[in-house]
């Protein structure tokens, strides 16, 4: 017979022990069933090789439930939110995702990212250079630093007015509020309907970019995704609508989640922090170590079995929902030697902290990028810099589809 676990794993109190949950999980089964807050009944997979087999299997496990199937109780979407995230290229599978993804890739390659380098320098450079001139020398990494840098990285990236920067901002977090995992309501002061209603508003702004961007194209990515052309096709409006949506709710809260997330990371292990700032060029080491040990994003995107299926000998009924827990999956003793300890000298380090397979993160590189220009600033510029508090008190996010802190008090 199969057990249901009711744990909470979303709350902003669970945060702190959702390792030893999903410890526990995984030496019982690697595979078990758990009810979600949405009183959805999920199997959440969490050891490694598991992850693996599970998140490159496209045969058994599709992005949407049979025909015949359940919808796993999915509540109905917003047609505003439908336009921007339904059928967008995370919830398509090989051969259509295929398509799709050939055609944004042909603009967001990796040769173009090393070339945001420099701008990201200058951002990050620009903020500290802020933060320096506080008089009382403290300030919230999270929202003075972590959330700004890839909001301001973004916008120009995506070639966005700067007067429209404050609108942007405010859509960017009310997407990226729109956890299913987590019953937080709407953000202080925001009804749902005002939510839905400004939603509507940053469809309509996206609809009139997109036309004037293929109108007369720039240097932006929104230009050279509409000129991106794979066997002699380009990505339609509506594909271009997604895509900007799928980049913002998965560039900036993954960006912004593992800056406040290595910052934490480095102040709980100092002696990490010492390594790292006696040797810089530990950074990347320490960004890749830093993925899997606290990664930002939780989970992969729900799956569904195409049929009666296992994983691991678990039998698994066809249309049953199905996700991988990456950060549970970093932590597996069978992969990762000692997994509950930071060690920016890692080797090895074949994290899932971006997933694997086909929808493995696009934005995975800039992510890098930004990640190590933002840490060795920080730590280049404000040598003292260390925690407001100690012990070291994290305020973490709720919801399980990201990993973040809502703020983190600092000194320097």
């Amino acid at each position: 017979m199969t057990i249901s676990h009711d744990l909470d794993l979303t709350s902003a109190q669970s945060r702190e022990s959702a390792y030893q949950a999903y410890a526990a999980l995984r030496e019982t089964a690697p595979v078990a069933r758990v009810r979600m807050p949405t009183g959805q009944d999920v199997w959440l997979v969490t050891g490694y090789e598991e992850s693996v087999g599970f998140l490159t299997d496209y045969q058994r496990f599709r992005t949407s439930p049979p025909a015949s199937g359940g919808d796993g109780g999915a509540p109905a979407l917003p047609e505003a939110v439908v336009r921007l995230l339904g059928g967008s290229m995370g919830s398509m599978d090989p051969p259509d995702h295929t398509r799709q993804r050939r055609l944004v890739q042909a603009a967001f390659t990796p040769q173009y990212v090393e070339t945001l380098r420099p701008g990201v320098q200058a951002i990050t450079d620009q903020l500290v250079d802020g933060l320096l001139a506080r008089p009382d020398r403290t300030f919230d990494l999270v929202e003075d630093f972590a959330v700004p840098l890839p909001l301001t990285v973004m916008s120009d990236m995506l070639g966005i007015p700067r007067d429209d920067r404050n609108r942007f901002r405010l859509w960017s977090e009310l997407l990226l509020s729109l956890d299913p995992t987590s019953a937080q309501s709407a953000p202080a002061g925001m009804s749902p309907m005002d939510v839905m209603a400004e939603i509507e508003k940053f469809v309509g702004y996206l609809d009139a970019l997109i036309v004037a961007k293929r109108a007369d194209p720039g240097d932006d990515l929104i230009s050279r995704m509409t000129l991106a052309e794979a066997d002699g096709e380009r990505m339609t409006d509506d594909e271009l609508l997604k895509m900007v949506a799928l980049l913002v709710v998965g560039g900036l809260g993954t960006t912004q989640h593992l800056i406040g997330n290595m910052v934490l990371a480095l102040f709980r292990n100092p002696e990490q922090l010492e390594l790292l700032r006696a040797d810089p060029g530990l950074a990347p080491s320490a960004v890749e170590e830093m993925l899997r040990f606290h990664g930002p994003i939780e989970i992969s995107f729900p799956r569904f079995a195409a049929e009666d299926t296992e994983i691991a000998g678990q039998p698994i009924a066809r249309g049953e929902m199905i996700i991988a827990v990456l950060a549970a999956a970093d932590r597996d003793p069978a992969r990762f030697t000692d997994p509950d300890r930071l060690d920016i000298r890692r080797s090895g380090n074949r994290h899932l902290a971006f997933g694997r397979g086909a929808h493995m993160c696009l934005g995975a590189p800039l992510a890098r990028v930004e990640g190590q220009i933002a840490l060795t600033t920080l730590l280049a510029r404000m040598p003292q810099l260390r925690p407001a508090n100690e012990p070291v008190d994290a305020a973490w996010r709720p919801g399980l589809t990201l990993r973040g802190l809502s703020s983190l008090s600092v000194r320097f």
